[in-house]
């Protein structure tokens, strides 16, 4: 929404569940909260938003979307921009939203045929940026709900991972098994084609506009790569309505839910509980996420099948069936050492698992306890077996991860949000009364 001298804008909270973000920035208001606040400018016209995400799947940015959508729909227009993914159904199931399709439109960024069953994020990035940018002037609001989106127009962008940062990407994460991810020359030459086929806009994104980061090592790795600060630092949205099991009825097993990706390390959760087993706890495994048939989903399913005893290959999992999974399990275990947040880390602990993580990353503010973060894999083979053989100790970080758990609740995530925009709306109303007296 386009603010301007003379206009006026209320604001009024309205507390209910699973709230989202308010924001102000330059020529931008994005307001919202699961009932939008009611305010408007003068002209009584509804803004129009549009929430960009280049491919949507099942994944922490898919929950930014969604709840953006529920937050934004009774004041605004709401416009979801993406290239492919669009299922609402599948979408409303898997993070608990509400949305009709009478309250959201959808945009396809067109890309072209060849491109649109290959395995080329870089291009079908592109592809998307390039129709971002083209249509940014239709929009009053314009959201980035998966990383920088160079609008060319005033945004706001939320941080989910650091697959957008060439130099941080390579450092946190490892390059994909497969010819195409190799540092050759032909890969330099495809990056350097989908970055001129994106054709930038030369706006400076983390200065210009608002960037918003997921945890707080999210916003330390900007500002020490970048040299830029976020606005604020918000926890994304994280699926709360699980069944409540009562801990002897839960299984004996640990729960890992995520993408199947290389980043994720899955290889290495499967050799820590083998490890865990050969120490006489006879756990199993749900793994949780569809694996593909790419070279590393082919590897993971060999893996499954080595040790199909005790672990079971659960597929893509969305709404009451993970609700159901993950309350009854005991455990948790996540391996991604570069997580910028950890949804799922969080989605475990709201379940009341106790959850066992790499101690790098965002996943480090959801559990905060050293005997759940490890360094290496005999590390966490050896904690988690101090922890399973002591009924006492999980006792004890039960308690301890109830508490962390209520830093991820609806209540605290309105008041942080509304937080950061009642600042920047002080901010902007600051500067558009020294404008005023200045002429």
């Amino acid at each position: 929404m386009a603010i301007r001298s003379g206009c006026k804008v209320q604001l009024a909270v309205i507390d209910k569940e699973q709230p989202f973000e308010t924001y102000l920035a330059e020529d931008l208001i994005v307001s919202a909260t699961f009932a939008v606040p009611q305010y408007r400018v003068s002209s009584g016209r509804r803004s129009k938003a549009v929430i960009g995400h280049p491919r949507l799947g099942f994944g922490g940015s898919e929950a930014v979307v969604m709840w953006l959508i529920e937050a934004l729909k009774g004041d605004h227009e709401v416009t979801v921009l993406t290239t492919a993914g669009w299922n609402l159904a599948e979408l409303n199931a898997s993070y608990g939203t509400q949305v009709r399709e009478s309250e959201v439109k959808v945009r396809i960024a067109p890309v072209p045929r060849p491109i649109r069953n290959w395995s080329v994020a870089a291009l079908r990035g592109a592809c998307f940026q390039r129709f971002a940018r083209k249509i940014a002037g239709d929009y009053d609001v314009r959201i980035s709900a998966y990383n920088p989106t160079d609008w060319g127009l005033p945004a706001i962008h939320f941080v989910a991972d650091f697959s957008w940062h060439k130099e941080l990407r390579e450092r946190l994460n490892p390059l994909a098994p497969g010819f195409i991810y190799r540092d050759s020359i032909v890969r330099k030459a495809y990056l350097g084609m989908a970055a001129a086929w994106g054709s930038p806009s030369g706006r400076d994104l983390l200065r210009d506009d608002v960037v918003i980061a997921n945890s707080k090592w999210s916003a330390d790795l900007i500002r020490q790569a970048c040299g830029a600060s976020c606005a604020a630092v918000i926890y994304p949205p994280v699926w709360a309505e699980f069944p409540q099991v009562p801990w002897e009825e839960k299984e004996n097993a640990f729960a890992m839910i995520g993408r199947i990706a290389p980043e994720k390390r899955i290889e290495e959760a499967i050799a820590i509980l083998d490890a865990v087993r050969q120490r006489g706890h006879a756990v199993r495994l749900h793994l949780c996420g569809q694996i593909g048939n790419d070279l590393y989903g082919r590897e993971i399913a060999k893996l499954c099948t080595k040790h199909a005893g005790w672990i079971v290959s659960e597929g893509h999992v969305g709404g009451e069936r993970k609700a159901q999974i993950l309350a009854r399990c005991q455990f948790g275990i996540q391996t991604c050492k570069a997580e910028a947040f950890g949804i799922s880390v969080a989605e475990m602990v709201k379940a009341g698992a106790v959850v066992f993580a790499p101690d790098s990353g965002g996943q480090i503010e959801i559990l905060d306890h050293p005997s759940l973060l490890f360094a290496n894999a005999n590390e966490a083979s050896e904690k988690i077996d101090k922890v399973l053989s002591r009924p006492s100790a999980q006792a004890v970080l039960r308690a301890h991860l109830c508490q962390r758990a209520n830093l991820f609740s609806a209540r605290t995530f309105m008041r942080e949000t509304q937080a950061v925009f009642h600042r920047m709306e002080s901010q902007r109303e600051h500067s558009t009364e020294q404008q005023v007296y200045c002429r």
